[in-house]
């Protein structure tokens, strides 16, 4: 099998209450035949696993694929990990930071005084009997937003001490996707 992956449409927003939850929307709605990504500079109920809140300032990516994969059957949590070493990529390409993948849906960064977290993955998907009908990969990542300290997590801006272009990144990330999506669908 021949497996690509492209996005047919990125839609941008200025705010939105969760990208996931607008690609859910979108995903129930019409009949998925290509992959569209939903982007907004901010969320207001942005989430995690288990409906953990995810802060979602502007600044950082904050991003849902909608996707048709053609698997009949999958591992979603190889997608997770899958996504998390994307987006560990793209971070050490770009930033030369050090990462590493938290299972099952974490990235982290080694800072001096610890491991922090910078990067959430969360994948939602719907079956009908053995066979994907569409799945939802959403993804956080603190770029230039603020943090709160109470939590164990950090932005790159603070770690390279500078601003840093949400849209590169993404591209970085999506390029990086890409390959890491594709393995996905070759693996049995």
């Amino acid at each position: 099998m021949n497996f690509n992956f492209s996005l047919s449409q990125i839609i941008e927003l200025e705010e939105v209450s969760s990208t996931q939850d607008l690609a859910k929307e979108l995903a129930k709605k019409s009949a998925l035949t290509d992959n569209l990504a939903i982007c907004a500079q901010s969320q207001t109920a942005g989430r995690g696993r288990f409906e953990h809140t995810w802060q979602s300032n502007k600044g950082g990516l904050y991003i849902s694929l909608l996707l048709k994969p053609s698997k009949k059957t999958a591992s979603l949590a190889e997608l997770s990990i899958k996504t998390g070493q994307a987006a560990a990529l793209a971070l050490e390409e770009m930033y030369n930071l050090k990462t590493l993948i938290k299972l099952p849906n974490d990235v982290l960064v080694k800072t001096k005084t610890g491991e922090k977290k910078i990067c959430g993955v969360l994948i939602e998907s719907a079956v009908s009997s053995d066979k994907l009908e569409w799945l939802i990969v959403g993804v956080g990542v603190n770029l230039n937003n603020k943090v709160d300290k109470n939590l164990n997590a950090i932005n790159v801006k603070e770690i390279i001490k500078k601003e840093v272009d949400i849209f590169e990144f993404r591209q970085v990330f999506l390029k990086h996707f890409a390959t890491k999506y594709i393995e996905w669908q070759l693996s049995k």
